[in-house]
């Protein structure tokens, strides 16, 4: 492992337990900025327990863990304000409106309202999806939830997106 100002995420050694289970035993890995880097294994292999620990929603059990240059135990504040993540479940809430959800999740961003309402504007266009603003997601086809979970997921421009289950 080199200088971690290298690499917009630096894992060395990473153990992650619950109890007597080992989730994550010893993972070092590096990515550099504008790569892509993806996690292969079968279900119940710790994939979506990194991911969650990458993203500053876990503690590891031990390890050092860098990401966009924030230390993972005491910068996660930082970390969540400069990535974004796509869960493997739908993260929309189904009771809102296209709109709301978006505003919603600007928000958690800490988007400004101005930023919000310009962005939102922006990305309702892009995805074709003006006339639905006033839809709840649940009405939506499929594939525009798809479109809109991950454009909410990078509507603040993070250098890091996190996709936990892509494929699904």
């Amino acid at each position: 492992m080199t200088d971690i100002t290298e690499y917009i995420i630096s894992v060395k050694d990473l153990v992650k337990k619950f109890g007597s289970f080992v989730a994550n035993d010893h993972l070092s890995f590096e990515v550099r900025k504008g790569e892509v880097f993806g996690f292969l294994g079968a279900n119940g292999e710790g994939k979506t327990t990194a991911i969650r620990i990458l993203c500053g929603l876990s503690y590891p059990t031990s390890g050092k863990v860098h990401v966009a240059g924030f230390d993972i135990y005491t910068q996660r504040e930082q970390i969540k304000r400069n990535i974004g993540y796509m869960s493997q479940k739908f993260s929309l809430y189904d009771d809102l409106t296209v709109f709301e959800n978006i505003r919603f999740y600007a928000g958690i961003y800490g988007l400004s309202k101005k930023m919000i309402r310009e962005r939102s504007g922006i990305l309702m266009e892009k995805l074709n999806l003006t006339e639905a603003r006033d839809k709840l997601i649940r009405e939506l086809p499929l594939g525009w939830k798809q479109k809109l979970a991950f454009s909410v997921a990078i509507i603040h421009n993070p250098g890091i997106v996190f996709l936990d289950e892509p494929t699904g």
